[in-house]
Parts: C-alpha cells; structure tokens; sequence
C-alpha cells in the first residue's frame, strides 16, 4: 500500500479463520477471526470509522462454500434474559444476553457498535409494530 490509495476494509477465510484487512493512510493492518459473522461486524465497523460506504467485500481465491447452504446459517438467537452485569473490557462495555436455552452471548460493544445495534433494533420495531 502507499500512502495517498484509498483506505479500504477487506474480509478473507484463511483455512477457517476470518481475516479484517484494514488499509488507512497507506498502512495494511490485519486481524484474524475465528467466526465470520465476528469479522463481518468488526469489518463493519472499520468502515465506518474510516467513512467508507457499503459492506466490505470478501475476497478469495477459491470463492465457492462447499458446504450446504443449511450448515452456513445461523439459526436465530431469541432472548430470554439480558444480565445486569457492569463489565468492561478493552473495546468498551460488556453485556451478557441469555438464550431460552440458557445459553449465553457475551456482546462486547463500543460507543459506536451500541449506538448503531440500538438504532437498528428500533428501525425493526418500527417496522414491526408502527410507529
């Protein structure tokens, strides 16, 4: 990269790991992850952060997902309890969101991340309920 290209957020599966590359004023920084949706909000956000528009796109060799479309979905995560918890962590604020299974989700937000998850759960409100 040399300085004055354009800054850019990629993603990239490196046998089984996500990797966020970030170019910001000629300097490529990378990040591995090991889940992709992980690396698709943390991409996310770098894009914000650096003003750039749309989703990041993924770049591979071998673009083509061998396995069957129901093994790449996620199913939904329907919340039972959000725990009352004052953590933080290196990014921000941590809450623990508990599934109808008892199962746990530990959400680790920024200023940016909550603001954003907030406006979107009141867009799908609105869109649910009216306004």
């Amino acid at each position: 990269m040399v300085t004055g290209e354009p800054n850019d957020v990629r993603l990239k599966n490196l046998d089984g790991q996500w990797s966020v590359q970030i170019a910001e004023n000629g300097k490529v920084t990378r990040h591995l992850f090991d889940a992709k949706a992980v690396a698709e909000s943390y991409a996310e956000f770098q894009r914000i952060r650096l003003g750039l528009p749309g989703k990041p796109p993924i770049w591979e060799e071998n673009p083509v997902d061998e396995r069957p479309k129901r093994l790449r979905e996620t199913p939904d995560f329907i919340i039972n309890d959000v725990l009352d918890l004052a953590e933080y962590s290196d990014r921000g604020i941590v809450t623990t969101l508990v599934d109808t299974h008892g199962v746990r989700l530990r959400l680790h937000l920024t200023v940016v991340t909550s603001e954003l998850l907030c406006e979107r759960i009141a867009n799908a409100l609105e869109r649910r309920y009216g306004e």
